[in-house]
């Protein structure tokens, strides 16, 4: 009888590893649990809040999609884990038994400012940004300041400083920039960290990026309360400062999901409930359960005098998912081999006209290769990426075999290693 593997989350981690798996074994039974019924392309929820992208554009309807790849779908969000019994609830009444559990939700979005969540918005998901589209097109009728942001325990920079430099670029393009002030207001310990701390000379880049955009920037604080008219921070010291704002795009931090933090303090970091895994991001406990994606534990690269995470890119996941498939592959199959990913970040931060491309490998330090550039190429490869990725999707192939070579070539990695021991920390081998 074929193992029958569940997968919990219908985004970039969720996909690929189904994927994977049905590319590594025609015979096992996939099932796809997700309360979104499309798949969306994350980096391009900037351009949505913009409007340089419809919804339409990025995004992708899974139920008629997967079954044409032999996954089945379910429609519905998890509500709960019983991972003694190895079965999965369904917010609809469902009851679905596994015998491995992929655990790829995306994060649960905690607004830890007061009054976050009332007078900003984020850029993490498609609703997110539609609605900041909304607020963006009255803001253009009546414009003023400006704050762009993230608050204490973010891990996903990128966003932020995209949205700040797209939208320098779209209110110039408007004829508005002269009356609209951009403040960033950031945890890290300086801009350009991005939660790695730092990638090559990115805080020059960023540094001289704002400077050249008239943004000014005010790091290593915590936002403590977003108002109508006014983003407060407070600083290490205590002392707290005021900055006007008609408009406030603030980035969450991630916890893990509700669904998660069901499975019990085995499956769910205490701190974070996020999913607890080894470097082959296998469950030390359970160990027919996996995590993939921005909600598994990964531990931040330095400690911060203000909290900040680890990001886990698009390439990231990727990586996790085409690891976890093997794994789990492999042990159906009684094969000893398992497989742990390189853990490399690329990152390209849309400007309008050109982007910044970062890429760290390995993300933890010290790192083997470093590069940084910018220039309009990178803006016009973003796009292309995009489409490239879109098609990748439909196509139900998250890696073909050209795309391994090319990074591989140009950036020296495989994606996975063979580890010969799986207890180590994730992002190491």
């Amino acid at each position: 009888m074929s193992k029958h593997v569940v997968i919990l989350g219908g985004g970039i981690g969720g996909l690929a590893t189904a994927y994977n798996l049905r590319k590594l074994d025609s015979s096992l039974r996939i099932t796809v649990v997700s309360g979104r019924p499309y798949f969306g392309f994350t980096p391009s929820y900037p351009h949505l809040a913009l409007g340089w992208r419809k919804f339409e554009d990025i995004s992708i309807p899974l139920a008629n999609l997967l079954p044409k790849h032999g996954i089945d779908f379910v429609n519905e969000d998890g509500e709960s884990i019983d991972p003694d019994a190895n079965k999965v609830k369904t917010k609809g009444g469902k009851v679905i038994e596994y015998d491995y559990l992929v655990i790829a939700t995306g994060p649960k979005l905690v607004f830890g400012a007061e009054g976050q969540e009332q007078y900003s918005t984020s850029v993490c998901t498609a609703e997110h940004a539609m609605e900041l589209n909304k607020r963006l097109e009255e803001f253009y009728r009546n414009p003023g300041p400006v704050v762009i942001g993230a608050i204490p325990g973010v891990s996903c920079f990128g966003p932020a400083y995209e949205f700040a430099f797209m939208l320098h670029y779209e209110l110039k393009r408007r004829g508005l920039r002269h009356r609209v002030p951009i403040t960033y207001i950031t945890s890290e310990p300086y801009v350009g960290h991005l939660g790695l701390g730092g990638v090559g000379y990115s805080r020059r880049i960023m540094e001289d990026l704002f400077a050249e955009r008239s943004i000014k920037y005010i790091a290593n604080v915590k936002i403590t309360k977003v108002e109508p008219d006014k983003v407060i921070y407070e600083d290490l010291e205590g002392k707290t400062y005021e900055v006007p704002a008609k408009l406030s795009m603030i980035m969450p931090r991630f916890m893990g999901t509700d669904v998660v933090a069901s499975a019990g303090d085995k499956v769910a970091n205490p701190a974070n409930k996020m999913v607890i895994v080894n470097r082959c991001f296998q469950n030390p406990t359970y160990k027919n359960i996996f995590g993939v994606g921005v909600v598994t534990a990964i531990p931040p690269v330095e400690q911060t005098p203000i909290p900040t995470g680890a990001p886990k890119t698009g390439m990231m996941i990727e990586q996790m998912a085409m690891a976890v498939a093997h794994n789990i592959v492999n042990d159906i199959r009684n094969n000893p081999d398992r497989y742990a990913p390189e853990l490399a970040a690329i990152c390209i931060a849309d400007m309008g006209k050109d982007a910044a491309f970062f890429y760290a490998a390995p993300v933890l330090p010290p790192r083997a290769t470093v590069i940084q550039k910018k220039g309009v190429i990178w803006h016009y490869a973003k796009s292309a990426f995009e489409k490239y990725f879109l098609w990748k999707i439909k196509a139900g192939n998250i890696a073909p075999v050209f795309e391994e070579k090319a990074l591989h070539l140009v950036f020296g990695t495989q994606g996975i290693r063979l580890c010969a021991d799986c207890s180590g920390a994730p992002g190491t081998c």
